[in-house]
Order: structure tokens, then sequence, then C-alpha cells
């Protein structure tokens, strides 16, 4: 079984770019939106659509709809700033790495608390780490490859936490920092089975807020903590957030998104599509747009297929075949950066892969004629009797995937390719995923981590293995291996540039767009900010009227 995965502003990772009326403010440790309104305002609750279904609650899930929330009510040792990449103090005030790098040392922030008055402590977090890296076979839950080379960690004392490691980390604090992998729960919570881990009512964080109420996998709803008093450094303010609650609910259509942001239903609305941008900010809202660090979006051959994408020269044509630029400018906006690498725009250290991604139709042409493919009256190429078709299934996790492979499916053809494309429900598509890869030629997706040692996660045949090769790439091993290993800076990035030197070498990656999660806000919201993947954090954020 395989695993699954006007005012414009566009809010880079490095940079906030104003695409047509200057900067919003910034009021966070991360990037923010909202246009200054005096002093913050305490109260109010605020309500945020989105339009996939909340569903199994794990920490560890990545799911859009998911992410948004729990981002809000658990807390990590360390906070990634989204802007610069810094690591910066969070429930840890301070870590030391030991000279052989295999060891961090932490020293645990005074005073914090869970929802249930429980401390964070050293042994909580020792516990919290150990179900992540090692699982528990008990309560069926299974290891989270995010955390490689782990040994163990030790309690040093109440506040001492030592977490040590086989091989060196290079990326171990980013870890610390993430979301879905670094996140500190309460005992209570560790001692439920799957089953129990996955649903919200039994979360209990640290974090600014907690679930007041869950509706089914439509709505959930989040109140203030009134005594929280730690948030990350360089956050906009101390102690309790400004909103007094804040809910969230299941809205798929589009259209009605929008509306009820004009309307004043919803103060935020995800996942806003690029034609409907310019329709939010007539009405005066604003569309803000967060580079998800990490993975760019992208299609992975899957090389245990029985199609032509296992032919090298096959790859490589569909890579010079793809238009990336006619992609950004026909179904995309300004929003959604033109990828120049197998990571986004943004995250540390990432390479350059320009030279691999220039479209060029004759190199295409050329390729797949060498490769002996010739097309047909129909226009569509062929070899001993196999007509050169591959299938691709719409993700329902990207708003923009389908006009995305519907203008490439047109490109193409331009080469004699024919793309067929799927469309199903989530649940359909998760189902065939999971049952029938055999019908996998490509998969569009994308894994999400302001670090480039994503490349390990993803790309380790022991690992994710996400181009499911029937032999292991060793060389490809070997790469994404060396960068994690590797903590002088200088030489980590020139590593980090040879994996995508190999995997644009061999075509394994066609990369499509930046992947980009954009939001519309109604004039009332300000301050509102992402962490570094751009999953939503609602501390600092306030509303008007």
């Amino acid at each position: 079984m395989r695993n699954i995965r006007f005012r414009r502003i566009l809010a880079a990772g490095t940079v906030a770019i104003a695409l047509a009326s200057g900067l919003a403010a910034c009021g966070g440790p991360s990037t923010s939106a909202g246009e200054p309104a005096g002093d913050p305002v305490f109260g109010g609750t605020l309500t945020f659509y989105d339009p996939i279904e909340y569903t199994a609650w794990l920490p560890t899930n990545s799911i859009w709809s998911n992410s948004q929330v729990a981002n809000n009510l658990a807390e990590r040792l360390t906070w990634q700033d989204p802007k610069t990449g810094e690591i910066k103090p969070w429930l840890a005030e301070s870590w030391e790495i030991s000279p052989d790098k295999l060891k961090y040392t932490f020293t645990l922030r005074e005073g914090v608390t869970f929802s249930n008055g429980d401390p964070v402590d050293a042994a909580i977090v020792k516990a919290n780490y150990d179900q992540h890296a090692l699982g528990d076979k008990e309560l069926g839950i299974p290891p989270d490859r995010f955390f490689s080379d782990y040994q163990g960690s030790t309690v040093i004392d109440p506040r001492t936490v030592e977490v040590a490691f086989t091989k060196p980390n290079a990326g171990f604090l980013q870890v610390a920092s993430f979301y879905r992998a670094g996140s500190i729960l309460a005992a209570p919570f560790l001692k439920q089975d799957l089953n129990g881990q996955g649903q919200a009512k039994n979360w209990i964080g640290s974090g600014p807020f907690v679930v007041e109420s869950v509706n089914g996998n439509t709505g959930i709803t989040l109140k203030r903590r009134e005594d929280y008093n730690w948030a990350p450094a360089g956050s906009g303010h101390q102690g309790k957030a400004y909103l007094e609650r804040v809910i969230f609910k299941t809205v798929p259509e589009a259209g009605t998104r929008v509306g009820a942001l004009q309307s004043g239903e919803a103060h935020i609305a995800r996942n806003i599509s690029p034609y409907d941008e310019e329709t939010v900010t007539a009405t005066g809202g604003q569309i803000v747009a967060f580079p998800v660090q990490g993975q760019t979006n992208k299609l992975s051959a899957q090389l245990d297929s029985a199609t032509p994408i296992v032919e090298k020269d096959v790859r490589l044509a569909l890579q010079a075949a793809t238009d990336r630029q006619e992609i950004n400018q026909t179904v995309l906006s300004p929003s959604y950066p033109v990828p120049t690498s197998i990571l986004v725009d943004g995250t540390p250290q990432r390479g350059d892969a320009s030279k691999y991604l220039t479209y060029d139709l004759d190199k295409a042409n050329s390729l797949l004629e060498g490769a002996g493919w010739r097309k047909g009256g129909d226009g569509i190429r062929a070899k001993d009797g196999t007509r050169l078709q591959f299938e691709v299934w719409v993700a329902p996790f990207y708003q923009v995937s389908q006009p995305v492979l519907e203008l490439l499916q047109s490109q193409w053809k331009k080469a004699g390719v024919e793309l067929v494309i799927r469309n199903v429900s989530q649940t359909e598509y998760e189902s065939i995923r999971n049952t029938r890869p055999d019908k996998w030629s490509l998969v569009q997706g994308q894994t999400s981590r302001a670090e480039a040692d994503v490349l390990r996660t993803a790309f380790d045949s022991t690992a994710q293995n996400e181009f499911y090769a029937p032999t292991a790439d060793a060389k490809l091993d070997e790469l994404v291996r060396a960068q994690a290993y590797e903590f002088d800076p200088a030489a980590r990035t020139k590593a980090i540039q040879a994996i995508e030197d190999h995997v644009f070498g061999e075509g394994y990656a066609i990369p499509l767009y930046d992947e980009t999660q954009v939001f519309g806000l109604a004039p009332t919201v300000h301050g509102f900010s992402t962490e570094s993947t751009a999953r939503t954090w609602l501390y600092d954020t306030w509303v008007t009227g």
C-alpha cells in the first residue's frame, strides 16, 4: 500500500511582495496580512471557510483542512521564521548540539502547561518524540517518517531533555518546529490508540486555543485559552490570543466561499481560485498568497508502473514539453510562482534547476523520435503497438489541479503524447491510490516542510520512496542522505544541488507550479499569518467591525 499522501499581496517566504497597492502590515513571527487598523482588538469570533472536510485528527495528518486548525492547538520546541528560515525559541528557550552532531540538548521554557494543567516538561517531550519516531504497535501508531535515525531521548532534569540520533541530522531543529512532526501533546492524548488520537476532542495541547466543539467532518470550533502566555520568539504580542473564538467550517463550493467573504458571513476563505481573486478584491477584500515551503507541486513518475514512463527519454521529453510560463499565465495568477527548483522559492538552501525546466518542444519531439515513438494519423505517438498515453488523476487537495492538468494535456499533445485526465471524489481518489497502484504512471503532489531534508523523506527508498523504483536508485539514496549529514552551510547547499541535478537528469519529477496557499480575507481581518508551510497561525490575528 502506498503513502498518500484591489490589493493583492504575495507573502513570500523571504520577502513580502506587493503586487498592487503596497505591503501588508507584519505583526508576528510569520509573514502576515491585513491592513493596519489601529491597536489590536481583543475579542470577537472569526469564521474560516475551507473547501476540504476535516478527517482523522492525527498529529501527523498533513491534510490542508486539518492542519489549518491543528497548528493553533499544539506547539513545538522551536519556531521557524518563514521569512528567514531562522529557527527561534518556543517551548524550548535554548538548545545545544554536541560536537559529533548526534545529540541535541533542549532547555525548556519555565511555566508552560497544557490546557488540562499538566506541565510541559522533559518527560512529556521524551514521550512525544519516542512515539513520533518509534510508533507504538500496541496503540496502532506507526513511526513518523520525519524522525530519521532517531535513537532516543533522555530526561536530564525536569526542564532538560537530550535527543539522540545514530547519524547526524542537520535538519532536526526544523523538525522540532514542524506542525506535523514536532507537536507536543499531553500524556492523556498519547495514551489514546490510533482511533482516539484521530478525534479532535481528545487533543490536549499547550497552544493559544483549545477545542470547544466538533461538528462531524464539516466543522470545528476553537475557543481562546485565557491563561496562555508563551508565544514564539518574535510574536506581535505576549499573553492570550486576540480572538475569543474561531469557527472552522467545510464549504466545498468556491462560489459560496467567495460570496460569504463579500457578505461578511466569513472572515477568511482558503483556496481562492485564480479566477475568483479579483472578485474578492473588488469588494474591498484581500487576496494573500503564502508559499508552501518544501517540494514544488509536481508530477512524480511512478517507476513501478507498466507504462512508457519507465523510459528515461520519455520522461525527459515530457519535461521539455511542459510550458510552465504558459501554465502560470493562462490558468494561474501571480500568486503562483513559476518553479525553478524541486523546492519552492523561499525554502532554505534550495537549488537551481532552471536549466532542466526550459520549455523546448523541438527537444521533446527529438527525444521521442529517437526512442522509437512515431506519430500516428491522429498525432499521438506509438511504438510496438503501444500508444504513448498516460492517465493522471485530478488531485482533490489542490484547488488548481484540474485546470493545470487540462492545459498540460494540450501541451503534451503537441509532442504526440496523450494525457487522459480522471476526476473522482476525494474518497474514490484515495481508494484508487491505495488499492490500484498499477493504474498510476504519474502522481501530482508535494510534501511540505521548510527544510531541504524533505527530499530525503520523499525520495529515500527506505522512506516515502516517491518514485517507486522497483530497484532502489542507490545514487539518489546516497545523495539525499549525504545532505542530512552535512552541517557546513556551503557544503550542504552543494549537496542539495546534487540532488536536484540527479532528479531532473533522470526526469523523475515534472514541476508544475510552486505550491501556494491562497486565502481571501474580509476587510475586517488584521494580523493574519501562517507558519513556514502556510498553515494558519491565528495568535496575532484580530477582527474589527
